[in-house]
């Protein structure tokens, strides 16, 4: 019995011993498997949205681009930090931080980020600016500049050093070297020769200077070396004419010293042949990409840098945080800021990575420049100057082609891989005083033929059409290239109809409510890719006149509808607008005439023929800064806000491009209206961090002491 006894403690010690280590070990595997799993979430990037307008997220569109990219990128942020920073600082560094943390988390493999404090980091910044000047973009410009600087420190240099000296020496023998017992006019030249020693000796210490050491500035460099070329060939020619002068003014004049002053031009000439060879040469250097992109990386600037092996782009701080209109400029705060990180960091990162640009011509006949106005009292806004700079964001180049000043359209330097053109309405003649006949030159057949000659046989281009008054008011005017749309794409618009949206009052009695009845709101998109990821977005379409298809297409061409509105009460597309005034001045309400069209109205359609592809718009004005930028004032949960009203215009104008363009894959990059502030706070990160690095752990092991307690009893 003593021995069944002892076996059978012997087997309970053995038992808890087993239960101990079971625990243990699957405490450890728990707790490991938290870890593993930390360490995959954070490889595989699943994104929680934290941001307090819940924006944490990047664009469809960018995470394309960021997941497709073949070369390396590195985003750096300047946003520096001091104990005396505003309480503005912080926010601003935080939320461009947490930004550019998204796209490393989009693609790992190509992204790195860095956030260096320019202020304090000087080791960092060094070592930035050593990359930038190794960069191809940059090296080529900056080799340029060095071969003149090393042709004035191993050449030049010498060779005016040596003039001095033996023109000293010269001197000398004349004058005893104490100036004594020659002329006036030698004395003088003396004079000046014993100061150009000095001057050419500080001028070497300064170029060097400038270009010695870790941080070279070549730039400066050079603007001292044409200073020093500028300055001292002047003197050399001042002293051979002042010395003909004086040598013919002068018949007394000793034999030597006329000969001395007389031939002094001819023993200059060669030196002042290579001094003006390299100043030539100087003036020839383009202007040094690196010494821009360094100012633009001044310590306080709050700058994003985007770079790649081969290449480097600021986005600027006013690019990223423009102020809301009437927010105080400059020094707005940043609640009073728009933020347009995603959308100038996109930009930034498009042009780094994609060297071909295709062109963007906008076609116009007459009225203002289309990118330029404004900068005087009564000078007209430049109508497409927002819509430039916003192309120019998705990499296109923009020009424009005014008909009424140049049969040919702009010639572009580098040549661009594709030209796009954007085609707008001509503009009709100024009418003449007092009722007499304009004097302005009409848009002719011989215009329109210039344009068809420009698109070509494979046109990309983008009709921007609609109803306009014609000469006489309310009667409209025709389209200018209805002919060849209709020849050519079997589309033709109907500008004798101008859409219009009413309110009913009762059943047939209509009203204006709104200033901009003519503007379309409630609009229908279909599924085709220009228009897909815009059928949620607010966009307005003023001054429309309804597309017509034909019923018997060209050959090969296919159209796809893009816009449409659709059939409701109160919308419909009138034929004359006198007879509607007439009527609410009788009764202050109207009633539909029965040669009105009614809807559904097609106002935007795509087609392709071949290798051609076109994008029609009938609506006059939807793409000029005034409504494709128009702000309006908006509650949020931050309180009330300015906002971009119609950011469907933005997106319907850089989407047809880039489909035109056969890159459909660069759609909605960026996000052309002012996003939320992205801020995740301290608190929040505070709380993951505490849950992550506390909170899991200690219940894996808590879970893991009640299985054991469970056991033992």
């Amino acid at each position: 019995m003593a021995v069944d006894k002892k076996e059978k403690q012997t087997t309970a010690a053995e038992r808890r011993l087993l239960h101990g280590t079971n625990v243990l070990v699957t405490v450890v595997l728990v707790v490991g498997i938290v870890a593993v799993l930390q360490a995959f979430a954070y490889e595989a990037s699943p994104r929680w949205d934290m941001t307090s307008g819940g924006v944490n997220s990047l664009s469809d569109g960018t995470e394309h681009l960021i997941e497709g990219l073949d070369a390396n990128i590195r985003l750096t942020s300047l946003y520096f930090e001091t104990d005396r920073e505003d309480e503005d600082q912080p926010r601003y560094r935080r939320a461009t931080q947490n930004l550019i943390d998204l796209y490393e988390a989009t693609n790992r493999g190509k992204v790195t980020t860095e956030w260096i404090n320019p202020l304090k980091d000087q080791e960092k910044m060094q070592k930035l600016k050593t990359r930038l000047r190794e960069k191809k973009k940059f090296k080529e410009g900056i080799d340029a500049y060095v071969t003149r600087i090393d042709a004035y420190r191993n050449d030049i240099d010498g060779q005016m050093k040596e003039l001095v000296k033996s023109e000293l020496d010269r001197l000398a023998s004349m004058t005893g070297g104490l100036g004594g017992g020659a002329g006036k006019a030698v004395t003088q030249v003396e004079n000046l020769f014993q100061q150009l020693t000095p001057e050419l000796e500080s001028s070497r210490d300064d170029i060097d200077m400038a270009v010695g050491g870790s941080d070279p500035q070549y730039g400066i460099a050079v603007n001292d070396l044409k200073t020093v070329y500028r300055k001292f060939s002047k003197w050399l020619k001042d002293v051979a004419s002042y010395g003909t002068q004086e040598a013919a003014r002068d018949p007394n004049m000793p034999g030597n010293e006329a000969d001395f002053l007389r031939q002094a031009g001819s023993r200059y000439a060669s030196v002042v042949a290579a001094i003006e060879g390299e100043t030539t040469a100087l003036e020839e250097l383009k202007p040094l990409a690196l010494d821009d992109i360094m100012r633009e990386l001044a310590p306080t600037t709050n700058a994003l840098l985007v770079e790649t092996d081969d290449d480097a782009r600021v986005v600027d701080f006013s690019s990223v945080w423009p102020p809301l209109p009437q927010a105080g400029g400059a020094q707005a705060s940043f609640k009073n800021r728009a933020f347009k990180g995603e959308e100038k960091l996109t930009a930034a990162i498009l042009r780094v990575t994609h060297k071909e640009q295709t062109a963007v011509v906008f076609v116009r006949y007459g009225g203002p420049p289309l990118f330029a106005g404004g900068f005087m009292p009564g000078m007209p806004a430049a109508p497409y100057a927002a819509m430039k700079q916003q192309l120019e964001d998705a990499n296109f180049i923009v020009e424009e082609w005014d008909l009424k000043t140049t049969d040919t359209p702009p010639k572009i330097d580098p040549a661009p891989t594709r030209t796009i053109h954007v085609v707008l309405i001509p503009t009709p003649p100024q009418q003449g005083q007092f009722g007499q006949p304009s004097q302005d030159p009409p848009f002719t057949d011989v215009h329109k033929q210039r344009v068809i000659d420009a698109l070509g046989e494979n046109p990309r281009a983008l009709f921007i059409a609609g109803w306009m008054p014609g000469p006489f008011g309310a009667m409209p005017a025709s389209y200018a290239y209805n002919s060849y749309l209709k020849d050519n794409w079997g589309i033709e618009v109907d500008t004798s109809a101008l859409l219009i949206q009413t309110n009913s009052l009762e059943p047939g009695k209509y009203v204006v409510m709104r200033r901009d009845f003519f503007s379309m709101n409630d609009l229908s998109l279909t599924d085709h890719d220009i228009v897909r990821s815009i059928r949620t977005t607010p966009i307005a379409l003023p001054w429309c006149a309804p597309l017509k298809q034909a019923d018997s297409l060209p050959e090969g061409v296919k159209i796809m509808p893009l816009v449409e509105a659709p059939a409701q009460d109160g919308l419909w597309g009138i034929k004359d607008i006198s007879k509607y005034e007439d009527q609410m001045r009788e009764r202050q309400f109207m009633t539909k005439v029965p040669t009105d069209l009614e809807g559904p109205f097609e106002l935007a359609v795509a087609a392709e023929k071949g290798d051609g592809k076109i994008v029609v718009v009938s609506a006059r004005d939807f793409a000029t800064d005034n409504v494709a930028f128009a702000r309006e004032l908006a509650m949020t949960a931050q309180g009330f806000t300015m906002r971009t009203r119609n950011p469907g215009n933005v997106l319907l104008v850089v989407n047809s491009l880039h489909w035109l363009n056969d890159n459909t894959g660069f759609m909605d990059i960026g996000r052309p209206i002012n996003a939320s502030v992205l801020e995740v706070q301290p608190s929040t990160v505070k709380f993951v961090q505490f849950l992550t690095i506390f909170v899991w752990p200690v219940l894996a092991i808590c879970g893991g002491g009640v299985a054991w307690w469970i056991r033992r009893r």
